[in-house]
């Protein structure tokens, strides 16, 4: 009986250390998120944003099927869920990785950070007229918010004149079709695992951005320096497959509930990695709109609807 005791005693001292590792993870994982908006305004300067989309997707997809074959070895898909696959992917990922790099061409990454913040707000905001989901009154108080918020980040330095440029108008492409992406990815989870999901949408993303392509953007990019293949690489793989890993493994032993709080850190991780490495300074308008973004997203999210579904970080 003593033995059962300390045994339980032990478990108890050891589980804030495991949740600290665990916190350390996902703050990692958020870090390597908020780093895609940094790295990638760097990238678009070099390469081509449909080459950058391209290549981008040829190394993830290299290191998905390393790390996913035994999963979809010998699965059999109806041509259904292939081809809802195939949507998804399109629209999620070729799409959205299309309008993200173009988008970081005309805004900020901060900027971009920021308006991306109300990802989960959108796919609420969907999921209302697709799932027919009840949702409180919180809901609407935070896409109020929400759209509060972006009209701050989106104004120019401190003054109120609210101006939406091209820029802002493409990452706004980038998280609704980022979105829809979801609620797909909401259905596909009903018949497959979330890496047969991943691999097969990154797949068919990376196939159906080729007629995107053309042959004088992967010219080009054959005569950039090694410097920015190495950081395209590495931000690929690290971001969009290894990070993935890590986090879907910290949402199992923490929860939805806990990780999403850590997402809502990310447009703040972007501002001191955009001081750090590209010396901007955040404006006094932007900081004022994160908080009413964040604020609108936690609201609406978290106390919108009534019950709450485990999420899982896709490769995207």
């Amino acid at each position: 009986m003593s033995g059962l005791t300390g045994q339980k005693v032990a478990y108890e001292q050891s589980q804030p250390q495991r949740n600290l590792k665990v916190y350390a993870i996902l703050m990692f994982c958020v870090s390597c998120y908020a780093s895609t908006f940094i790295f990638g305004a760097i990238l678009v300067k070099s390469f081509h944003p449909v080459a950058l989309t391209f290549l981008r997707l040829f190394f993830i997809n290299i290191f998905l099927f390393i790390v996913g074959w035994r999963h979809i070895k010998g699965k059999q898909i109806p041509l259904k869920l292939l081809f809802i696959l195939a949507i998804a992917g399109f629209i999620g990922i070729s799409v959205s990785h299309i309008s993200l790099h173009t988008g970081l061409k005309y805004t900020d990454p901060i900027t971009a950070a920021l308006i991306y913040a109300l990802g989960p707000l959108i796919t609420s905001f969907i999921t209302y007229f697709y799932l027919k989901e009840r949702r409180r009154i919180y809901f609407w108080i935070g896409i109020i918010l929400g759209i509060i918020g972006v009209a701050f980040v989106v104004s120019e330095g401190n003054n109120l004149s609210f101006q939406t440029g091209k820029g802002e108008l493409l990452i706004g492409v980038t998280i609704f079709t980022y979105s829809i992406y979801l609620v797909f990815v909401e259905y596909l989870s009903r018949y497959l695992e979330p890496i047969i999901i991943t691999v097969y949408t990154s797949f068919f993303a990376f196939i159906l951005v080729v007629p995107f392509m053309r042959l004088e953007h992967i010219g080009q990019a054959f005569y950039i320096d090694m410097n920015y293949w190495i950081l395209l690489i590495v931000t690929a793989i690290l971001t969009n497959g290894f990070c993935t890993m890590l986090w879907n493994s910290a949402v199992r032993q923490v929860g939805a509930a806990t990780s999403s709080l850590f997402l809502n850190m990310e447009p703040f991780v972007a501002m001191i990695l955009g001081y750090i490495i590209l010396q901007q300074v955040v404006e006094s308008i932007q900081l004022i709109g994160s908080v009413f973004i964040i604020t609108g997203v936690i609201m609406g999210t978290r106390f919108g609807k009534r019950n709450f579904k485990n999420d899982y970080k896709l490769s995207a």
